[in-house]
């Protein structure tokens, strides 16, 4: 009866194995490749025209001043500040049903998953096998010329287990783990950038309204010039003129209202796409009732590089594209790896269990690539590559964060200076409104006065609207910008 498959190694082969196992073990410690370090980012001290604003003499008394006071850190939440339960409710929303957040969860999944399977590459694999085979050995294959019918039971464990000499499993795995970290900053940057559309939308929303009701006052005051140029016509004071050009006034304003009603419903689908809420219907509110928020401290430039998640994902590719560069250096040297087999053979199955049927191996293995055609050094080429790719990104994602701060300071700033100038604007030109209507119906002036005026008065309006909007709106910018009072875990 067989007993092995396999032949019994004597004691000096064991002794062999076992030197050389140790010796691969002891140099499991190596990691090629080049270490992560962080790029130096020279980035200035400070932020353009954070001075400008920051400075007393350039700030109010009241409301603006509060505005323009940095609060002591930003909140996660930062949009309650605009105190608009609606613009609350939005984000709840957009927060838990946006398709864009369930697209970076189920990356990040992704990307757990890929870790996983690198990191099992740690340890070695264990499978058994087991069969029974019946089979004859035909009548001419025997001396006696009787077939003979045979029962073979067969049963083993079966491992392997790659020794990392090179560091190549660590490597893979390091790269792994920094594609999770990735994936994680990914969603919260993805959350963040969600915050800001969804904020900046319902503003512009906010800023429709506001022009809505400026123009819907514009028909109003048209329809009274109008009904006094028809009493003035009757009454032979005045010429067809004056009537036909009220009757073009009042319906440009109700062309341009509109306009603007259309331009409304297609803003407030896209805030019904954003928060995943098809059916939204938001009531009219005015960008002009919302407050101030009060700026967040703008900080160091260099605090850039930990609270905002795109710069930390960028990071994490490139230290997965670092490291990539030991697995494909890696590749190029020999692999050695323990196999191992241990099981039961027999023809007998009432010996199948005993220790007579036992088998048994155990090796340690050896690949050294000798020639790929290229194939090796393409890898670890392709790696640098990608390394100094995923740098270029790195440094394109710092320089761009510094450059939203620095845009959304000075539109913070400039906004504020403009809105000054445009309440003194809206001021005089309603006045000079009043008093050209007065005037025209006393018969002291024409009616191309009363025009003008109500054109200047209307402009002056929506101009204020506008830049309001565009205030708040930088204000949103800047909250993104510093990373929206995220912290990287």
């Amino acid at each position: 009866m067989m007993k092995s498959l396999y032949s019994l190694q004597p004691l000096t082969a064991k002794l062999k194995v076992a030197a050389i196992v140790l010796v691969a073990s002891s140099l499991s410690g190596c990691l090629l490749g080049p270490d992560y370090e962080r790029p130096d980012m020279k980035l200035p001290d400070a932020y353009r025209s954070a001075q400008s604003i920051n400075d007393p003499a350039a700030t109010a008394s009241g409301s603006n001043a509060a505005a323009l006071q940095a609060s002591a850190a930003i909140r996660p939440d930062w949009w309650d500040l605009f105190n608009d339960p609606q613009l609350n409710e939005l984000m709840r929303r957009a927060h838990q049903d946006n398709a864009d957040v369930m697209i970076a969860m189920a990356r990040l999944g992704q990307a757990e998953a890929l870790a996983k399977q690198a990191g099992a590459a740690l340890y070695p694999t264990l499978n058994l096998a087991a069969g029974g085979v019946r089979s004859s050995s035909g009548s001419v294959a025997t001396v006696s010329g009787v077939s003979v019918l045979a029962n073979t039971t067969q049963a083993a464990l079966t491992t392997s287990y790659e020794i990392d000499v090179w560091g190549r499993v660590r490597r893979n795995i390091e790269s792994a783990t920094s594609l999770v970290n990735a994936s994680v900053y990914d969603q919260a940057s993805v959350r963040l950038t969600l915050s800001g559309l969804v904020a900046n939308t319902y503003l512009r929303l906010r800023s429709l309204d506001a022009q809505i009701n400026v123009l819907e006052d514009s028909v109003r005051t048209r329809g009274d010039s109008l009904r006094i140029a028809k009493a003035k016509l009757e009454g032979g004071l005045v010429s067809p003129i004056d009537l036909n050009q009220a009757l073009a006034a009042q319906a440009s304003a109700q062309a341009l209202l509109s306009e603007q009603k259309r331009v409304r419903a297609v803003v407030q689908n896209q805030l019904a796409v954003l928060t995943g809420k098809l059916d939204l219907v938001i009531s009219p509110g005015d960008v002009r009732a919302l407050p101030i928020p009060p700026l967040p401290p703008e900080g160091l430039p260099s605090s850039l590089l930990e609270n905002r998640p795109d710069v930390n994902r960028a990071e994490q590719e490139l230290r997965a594209a670092n490291a990539r560069i030991g697995v494909a250096t890696a590749g190029l040297l020999p692999t050695f790896s323990l196999t191992g087999l241990l099981g039961a053979q027999s023809v007998d199955f009432s010996a199948f269990l005993s220790g007579q049927s036992l088998v048994w191996s155990a090796g340690l293995g050896l690949v050294q690539p000798i020639f790929s055609g290229g194939l090796l050094q393409g890898r670890l080429d392709f790696a640098r590559a990608q390394q100094q790719e995923s740098l270029g990104n790195y440094v394109k994602v710092v320089r761009g964060a510094y450059g939203e701060v620095s845009d959304a300071l000075v539109s913070v700033s400039q906004t504020y200076q403009t809105e000054m100038y445009l309440n003194t604007q809206v001021a005089a030109a309603s006045k000079a409104q009043e008093l050209a209507l007065t005037r025209y119906e006393a018969g002291y002036v024409d009616f191309l006065s009363v025009l003008e005026s109500q054109r200047a008065a209307n402009e002056a309006k929506l101009a204020f609207v506008v830049n309001r909007s565009a205030r708040l709106q930088a204000s949103v910018d800047l909250f993104k910008a510093l990373g929206g009072g995220w912290v990287r875990q």
